[in-house]
């Protein structure tokens, strides 16, 4: 790609920052609308016109980065909306922690046949502490472990079906895990 030029590009800067409008990247091949740089080259918002970011906007920060919104809405409202027409939406904590706090939170996914599943996956152990917990499966629930499952009802566990099939092998030393059928 041969290197872009701009021969209408202006900047207004001081010592504590920039405001570049038709900026060009190190490497030439992309445009800026908008750049504005603090001294600190790391710390800017660009709103990039053309190039391998066609209409990105990229805020970075070396510190934090913070979003409030709301003060004059209703409790109804929505005080801040991220959309994202087509592509995903990625939230990441490379060295953190991710907290969603909230007085109720919904997860919901709206596709449908091959899409809308809620898949949660941990590389170590997951934990719900609630009142209440229910899991409404409209077609089938598996619980499978490796290990021990323990079904742990301290008034009690009522289980209600038309046919209950069960195996054991705690009266038959033969059998070992992994051979029951």
């Amino acid at each position: 790609m041969a290197e872009k030029k701009n021969f209408w590009g202006q900047v207004i800067q001081t010592i504590n920052g920039a405001l570049s409008f038709g900026g060009l990247s190190e490497k030439g091949d992309v445009t800026s609308s908008i750049d504005l740089s603090a001294k600190d080259g790391r710390h800017f918002i660009d709103l990039t016109e053309n190039g391998t970011r066609k209409g990105w906007t990229t805020i970075n920060a070396p510190g934090a980065v913070q979003i409030s919104a709301g003060e004059d809405l209703k409790k109804e409202q929505d005080g801040i909306f991220f959309n994202s027409e087509n592509g995903d939406i990625i939230i990441r904590a490379r060295n953190g922690k991710l907290r969603i706090e909230a007085l109720d939170i919904e997860l919901v996914a709206t596709g449908s046949g091959d899409e809308g599943f809620v898949e949660v996956r941990a590389n170590n152990s997951m934990k719900f502490d609630s009142n209440n917990f229910t899991i409404n499966a409209k077609e089938a629930l598996n619980l499978l472990t490796r290990g021990l499952l323990t079904l742990d009802g301290k008034f009690g566990l009522k289980i209600n079906a038309p046919i209950v099939k069960g195996d054991s092998c705690a009266t038959n030393n033969d059998k070992k895990p992994g051979q029951i059928r």
